[in-house]
């Protein structure tokens, strides 16, 4: 083989495994990009729903009509939630919860329940002494 035939074929499988080696880290950004797209889905649920009601940062007072916003929210994903010792665990449409009780008004403060991986298992509010 003359070694102009030469270097046409080691530039060719040059070229092949350039283009390999793109394809394959252009699925692997794809992979990744879907995993943590998958990853902030599960935080939004766990956490991400407390945060909005809560306004963002969690504040340690919170009104009641934020809080009575996340009982109907949080009780949709299965999250029980507690308010002054009533405990709100059944959601079932077209019934909401009856939060007629509390008091839109009121400030509370927000003590979340967490399990071993972190996310959110149940959420009990505690009525603040108005000043």
């Amino acid at each position: 083989m003359s070694d102009h035939a030469s270097s046409m074929l080691r530039l060719g499988v040059s070229l092949i495994l350039f283009i390999t080696a793109c394809t394959a880290a252009a699925d692997l950004s794809s992979q990744m990009s879907m995993a943590l797209e998958l990853r902030s889905q599960q935080e939004e649920r766990s956490e991400g729903r407390i945060s909005r009601i809560a306004e963002a940062g969690m504040p340690e007072r919170i009104q009641g009509t934020q809080v009575i916003q996340a009982i109907r929210m949080n009780l949709q994903d299965g999250i029980s939630v507690q308010v002054d010792g009533t405990e709100y665990d059944v959601y079932s449409e077209p019934f909401e919860p009856d939060v007629s009780a509390l008091n839109a008004s009121s400030l509370y403060s927000m003590y979340p329940q967490r399990n071993q991986h972190g996310e959110i298992i149940s959420v009990r509010f505690e009525k603040l002494e108005e000043d």
